[in-house]
């Protein structure tokens, strides 16, 4: 059976690919160019490759790619030889691979050259695409590991969902290290005081698969707890189905902490308004009663009803300081603030302190020597009434024995607006009593909320201290552990008095 010479070149032509047989004429030429070529297929373009032989095909190679042709028909080398080169195709190249067989000569040069040359040009394209693809995708997990956002991935497609990525961000959020927290589920980021409700809705969420933007308690790898502002979006494949979830994380615990405070001021306001008014009415109602009684006691302070009377002016003396400490609540605008150094006025207000909290009590005064020198703006004796009213929470919470620690200090937080700092003197008053759990933390500051027995508190002492406080353009916040004490701690800013022209 004798194969139609015209159908292997067409065949050849139509995959490509080209057969060759080059003899050398090394008389006529020391490079091995000239000689008896005979092609059969693909001419790729190439005119005069029959009667040009090899000539043609060198003058339409590139010109960085020639060595590369030259080096497959040398003298020396291998008997197989393979290389690649590129044509100057109209408008791109034309990557060619070359695969020849070698026959030894006299000399060490070639005398006959048999090999293939194949069109890798969609490969190598391919191959360029594919390389620009990956490194596309490269430089997207380099910037996403370099966005100052926490971000991690969760596959949905795996059982418990485990985070399968996350960002330096999200290592520096956390403290965890990817190989602490890949294949684990978020939830390791809860702790014991994380809202249940929270967790629930981001569980809901999930099943649903839906996006939710909410905040939760989370805890870092050593155990502090900030407070997650957490975005979670599904990601879904073609088919529509949730493939993966991508979670933006963002530690808003600073402006967690002041919207409380914003809110609890705007509660406090509420109910100091509302209060001042009471207290205006009962204290008028109070003063005949004193007055009329203090009268009926000096006549029958011999007989038997003056205990009796005695009795009811005592407690229409205390009804009057309670109503007068409403009237300080609501009327925060009355008092005299002026410049003093804060070493001298926690200084005048120890003593009072001292006689304030009982023979049990060991008051332990640690001062600052430079936060002591800094100029704050008070009112003495509204800044009596705050230590006063926070040493004796202080000394009711050790049970009237312990050591109540006062410090005074620099506040070392940066300005959040000039970037500068410290701005503020630090007063701490601190106790080893019995503490507060979450929940009583957080009514700390309303007024009449006490968890002392009925008759032994009003609830009125911590909510005329941040009143006052207030007043002062300063701070107060608590900390607390259940068993293991409590922190009040008051910032007074620093004074700057108006330039001069």
């Amino acid at each position: 059976m004798r194969t139609d010479p015209d159908a292997v070149e067409s065949a050849l032509d139509g995959a490509r690919l080209a057969v060759f047989r080059h003899e050398p004429d090394w008389d006529r030429d020391p490079c091995g160019i000239a000689g008896d070529l005979q092609w059969i297929g693909c001419r790729y373009g190439v005119d005069g490759v029959h009667s040009r032989g090899l000539a043609a095909l060198l003058d339409a190679v590139t010109d960085s790619d020639r060595g590369c042709l030259l080096g497959l028909f040398s003298p020396g080398g291998g008997a197989v030889r393979a290389g690649e080169f590129r044509l100057k195709g109209a408008g791109r190249d034309i990557h060619l691979s070359c695969d020849a067989m070698v026959e030894p000569g006299g000399g060490g040069r070639p005398r006959r050259i048999t090999g293939t040359i194949q069109d890798i040009s969609e490969r190598r394209r391919f191959e360029g695409t594919l390389n620009d693809t990956l490194r596309s995708k490269q430089m997207l997990l380099a910037i996403i590991d370099a966005c100052p956002i926490s971000i991690s991935v969760a596959d949905a497609q795996q059982p418990d969902t485990p985070l399968i990525y996350v960002n330096r961000r999200f290592q520096g959020l956390t403290g965890y290290e990817p190989a602490d927290i890949l294949g684990r589920n978020c939830r390791v980021l809860q702790g014991p005081d994380t809202d249940p409700e929270a967790v629930a809705a981001i569980r809901r969420a999930v099943a649903a698969g839906d996006r939710i933007d909410t905040r939760i308690l989370n805890y870092r790898k050593d155990g502090t707890p900030f407070v997650n502002g957490l975005l979670l979006a599904p990601i879904r494949g073609g088919d529509g189905a949730v493939t993966a979830y991508i979670g933006f994380q963002s530690d808003v615990t600073e402006d967690a902490r002041r919207e409380e405070a914003e809110r609890q001021r705007q509660r406090i306001e509420v109910m100091g308004r509302m209060m001042g008014g009471v207290a205006h009415e009962i204290n008028n109602l109070l003063q005949p009663i004193t007055l009329l009684t203090q009268e009926l006691s000096d006549r029958h302070a011999d007989d038997a009803d003056g205990p009796y009377l005695d009795m009811v002016l005592d407690c229409a003396r205390k009804a009057r300081r309670i109503i007068g400490d409403l009237l300080a609540f609501s009327r925060p605008g009355n008092r005299t603030a002026e410049p003093v150094a804060a070493g001298d006025l926690v200084a005048a207000t120890l003593p009072l302190v001292g006689k304030a909290i009982g023979p049990g009590v060991v008051l332990d005064t640690r001062i600052d020597g430079g936060a002591a020198a800094l100029t704050v703006r008070a009112d003495r004796t509204a800044f009596a009434q705050v230590l006063l009213n926070l040493a004796g929470n202080a000394a009711a919470a050790m049970g009237g024995n312990g050591t109540i620690t006062v410090a005074l200090d620099l506040d070392r937080a940066v300005d959040p607006v000039n970037g500068t700092g410290p701005r503020h003197a630090r007063i701490t008053i601190a106790d080893a009593g019995c503490g507060m759990d979450r929940a009583v933390l957080d009514r700390a500051f309303e007024p009449f909320f006490t968890t002392k027995p009925v008759g032994q508190g009003t609830g009125l002492g911590l909510s005329v201290a941040y009143g006052l406080i207030k007043d002062m353009g300063g701070d107060i916040t608590l900390a607390s552990t259940p068993g293991l004490g409590t922190v009040a701690t008051v910032l007074l800013p620093v004074f700057d008095p108006p330039a001069t022209a």
